[in-house]
């Protein structure tokens, strides 16, 4: 999850002075955050209990989290807009209510297009919420602080992939799933209380940007057609299903134009011209990145303790948390380390040295495995997701301007939500076509003539005949899911990888605060 770079474009007087009632600006922004990244994860829990209020199967069900990754994806980009046209205030106060409308009416849905709807409509106003509350607080704090504030606020953001399971798998066993949702209306409502008293107003312009409906067009047709894509690709077997074809071909010609439209406009809905700043491209790839490991990793784990290892919800998300844990640690490690001037770039490569550790480590679970050895990989992991994010904000923020940085903002969280939705898609993937290689592969050494088998058969006191050949069937499932939840950690183990070699090539020391604006 994410916090705003810091804004080193200001005057000396000016990074020293800070709004009242700073602590109360934190906790209200960090609330609203919290938020919304915990609907992004309660919601997966409580999936297979709403298929039958809902009337709705496996595959369609998932439409109630597409359309709130859908919605995220099209309005983040428009946040630097919106910023000019209605002020930071403003737009917060309006997103934390709106959210809290939708999530009422999600929780009373009886229909999957009613509960389609409603997630829709709450993805458009959870949007802003993390992209505008960055703003705030980066305005809120004095330059000799807004580590620390920005710490505590990454801090926060990690409370989603904590509670999420754990708290959705209570609220759905013990209450209803609909509860999911109205968990949201008392945090919600203390968000909106605080906001309202003590959040300051910043970013409204005299003279705002027109919209470009134009631009907002492709970036829709763009966005959202890469958003399903995604979503919906390894359900439908990707390029074999004619709708993923035509999404496909909608989603690149509408990109394309969304991209020479920005380019040759004044006022573009998305100014693209910032992506020439290299500190803020090579960051926004970074975390990306980091958006595909943790989401990647909060997609593998669960199915792999729930499905395989036979852990209750409760008990998965309680063996998952400490992952959270290290990563609040390494959070508040990182904002004191870098008011204290340490480097960037070198924390940055502890947390990918960490990250890659956890996660190499996982790549000895097998199906024995203890409680032990998932969690303390977890830990590792986790301390390495703390010491990359928050520096790699810094960094990928270091010679924007002042003026720039809503707009980069929007950019940034863009990227980190894509990230999230390509890494969720590609360990789907991996665990649904690796374990097919797998099982052709182990399943060719299983017959009536192979000795292994006799010894197996032997070993568990089954005779030949229909049970012995579905107990064989069950346990050549397992271990070739295995083989596919192995390849997936694999894979994340690559993308902390790449993110090493991205965060060489950005810069490594703050530049002259007085560097011209990017337009």
């Amino acid at each position: 999850m994410s916090a705003a770079g810091t804004d080193i474009h200001s005057s000396n007087s000016e990074s020293e002075t800070a709004v009242p009632h700073r602590w109360a600006i934190t906790v209200a922004v960090m609330t609203a955050i919290v938020m919304n990244v915990l609907d992004i994860t309660i919601v997966n829990v409580a999936l297979p209990h709403m298929e039958g209020s809902l009337r709705a199967n496996s595959n369609q069900i998932t439409w109630a989290l597409t359309t709130y990754m859908l919605a995220m994806v099209i309005v983040t980009p428009l946040t630097g807009l919106l910023v000019e046209h209605f002020g930071q205030r403003r737009l917060i106060l309006a997103s934390v209510a709106g959210f809290l409308l939708c999530s009422a009416l999600s929780g009373q849905s009886h229909s999957l297009p009613e509960i389609v709807l409603w997630r829709f409509f709450q993805g458009v106003f959870g949007a802003s919420l993390v992209p505008v509350g960055q703003a705030i607080l980066v305005e809120s704090y004095p330059r000799s602080q807004r580590g620390i504030a920005m710490a505590t606020l990454g801090m926060g953001t990690m409370l989603g992939p904590i509670l999420g399971p754990v708290l959705g798998g209570y609220l759905t066993e013990d209450l209803s799933w609909r509860w999911c949702f109205y968990v949201n209306l008392p945090i919600g409502v203390i968000a909106l209380i605080l906001l309202f008293f003590y959040a300051p107003d910043f970013g409204r312009s005299e003279h705002p940007r027109p919209l470009d409906w134009q631009g907002l067009l492709w970036m829709t047709l763009g966005l959202g057609g890469l958003q399903l894509i995604l979503s919906l690709g390894d359900q439908d077997d990707w390029f074999s299903s004619r709708f993923i074809v035509a999404t496909t071909v909608v989603a690149a010609l509408a990109s394309l134009l969304f991209v020479v439209h920005s380019l040759s406009v004044r006022s573009p809905v998305v100014n693209l011209r910032l992506l020439a700043d290299r500190s803020l491209t090579l960051g926004s790839i970074g975390i990306g990145l980091f958006g595909l490991a943790l989401y990647g990793t909060m997609v593998v784990l669960p199915i792999y303790l729930q499905n395989y290892m036979g852990y209750e919800p409760q008990t998965a998300g309680l063996v998952m948390a400490p992952q959270g844990i290290g990563s609040w640690i390494s959070m508040w490690a990182a904002g004191r380390l870098l008011n204290r001037g340490a480097s960037p770039r070198l924390m940055i490569i502890a947390g990918v040295f960490l990250g890659s550790l956890g996660t190499w480590l996982s790549l000895s679970y097998d199906l024995d495995i203890s409680p032990a050895w998932i969690i303390w990989p977890g830990v590792i992991r986790g301390l390495g997701l703390g010491l990359i994010s928050i520096p790699l904000f810094t960094l990928a923020f270091t010679t924007l301007s002042k003026a720039d940085t809503p707009a980069g903002s929007g950019i940034f969280n863009l990227m980190r939500n894509l990230g999230g939705s390509v890494g969720i898609a590609i360990v789907s993937t991996i665990l649904t076509e690796q374990a097919q290689v797998a099982w052709n592969q182990m399943g060719g050494h299983i017959s009536l003539f192979a000795p292994a088998v006799h010894h197996y058969l032997h070993a568990v006191g089954l005779a030949q005949g229909p049970l012995a050949w579905q107990v064989l069937g069950m346990e050549l499932e397992r271990h070739a899911a295995m083989r596919g939840i192995l390849d997936a950690f694999g894979f994340l183990l690559a993308s902390f990888l790449v993110v090493l070699v991205i965060v060489l090539f950005m810069p490594g020391k703050e530049p002259n605060p007085e560097k011209g604006r990017l337009s």
